[in-house]
């Protein structure tokens, strides 16, 4: 007899991808709610549906019955799909799905394949070049937002600052513990700079801001350029966030396993800490240092008592 379901649904531990199940089979959460669907548009028991399920990491599969009760299911053709809550959710699981069915994502090399850092570099530079046009381009389609210059300076620096060729075999973006980071990104930044404000200006210009446009025109770049290393904990932010992502697609793709999918939870990626930030000089002495292998606590000096100082 055949099945009536074919069950799709990618967990943290396991991966059921076209598995065929009656409905009795089917987890008691959903099994009503499936079948009721099933009804309602006249299918008969001969054919096959295509169930959908959202994806499950470790914690929620703990609690597989109470995370299903809250999902919302839909009919889509031949197809019951699982609705996603959020745009997270829906990345969750388009990540999830190409990771265990793409051929580019099961033929990714692992980091024992002799091309892993060939492949992984590319693929880091490439993605480091797209997030330097995306997060600019989405940030400044509000014209206005350019008033604010201590939002924006750090964002156009960002822009044309220098990818990441990375290091072998390891380092795939920017160490934010390694002290040369600003000065890595900025090399020889000016010339691209300067292309990157004659466009902010001629916009500005077209939009009616002629006071506006003069604050960005290509002769500042060197006041951009130091404003932003007077005060680099937003450029930090911007490196150490793209960092995260990209060593997380890398581990994403050359580890092939359902628990590198990220959890649903919404959190900042990466926050740089409190004393970077306040000047380069203090940023580049920061308390924690990286000496031989390993991190060591700077030492700190107590202060004589005042009839000392005097």
């Amino acid at each position: 007899m055949t099945k009536r379901f074919r069950l799709y649904w990618l967990r943290d531990s396991a991966c059921d991808l076209g598995t065929p199940l009656d409905a009795d089979e089917l987890d008691e959460a959903i099994r009503a709610r499936v079948v009721e669907l099933a009804r309602a548009h006249g299918l008969d028991n001969n054919r096959t549906v295509d169930l959908y399920l959202p994806f499950l990491d470790g914690r929620e599969s703990r609690r597989r019955a109470e995370s299903l009760r809250g999902v919302t299911l839909v009919r889509d053709g031949d197809a019951i799909r699982s609705v996603p809550a959020t745009a997270a959710a829906k990345l969750r699981d388009t990540t999830a799905m190409l990771l265990a069915t793409h051929p580019a994502w099961i033929g990714a090399p692992d980091e024992r394949h002799p091309r892993y850092f060939q492949t992984w570099q590319a693929v880091s530079v490439a993605l480091q070049k797209a997030l330097r046009c995306w997060i600019p381009e989405i940030y400044f389609r509000d014209p206005s937002r350019y008033e604010y210059r201590e939002a924006a300076y750090p964002l156009l620096v960002y822009a044309c600052s220098r990818p990441c060729r990375g290091r072998p075999r390891t380092e795939f973006a920017y160490d934010m513990a390694d002290q040369e980071v600003l000065p890595r990104a900025l090399h020889l930044a000016g010339a691209s700079l300067q292309r990157v404000l004659a466009t902010v200006e001629r916009r500005l210009y077209d939009g009616g801001r002629p006071a506006l446009a003069r604050r960005y025109a290509p002769r500042w770049h060197r006041d951009v350029l130091r404003t932003v290393q007077k005060k680099p904990q937003p450029l930090l932010d911007l490196l150490g966030n793209e960092a995260a992502v990209v060593n997380a697609l890398v581990s994403l793709g050359s580890g092939r396993k359902m628990r590198a999918v990220s959890h649903s939870r919404e959190r900042p990626v990466w926050r740089s800490a409190p004393c970077m930030g306040k000047t380069s000089v203090r940023w580049r002495s920061a308390c924690w240092r990286k000496r031989r292998g390993r991190w060591r606590r700077r030492p700190v000096r107590a202060r004589p008592p005042r009839h000392v100082r005097r």
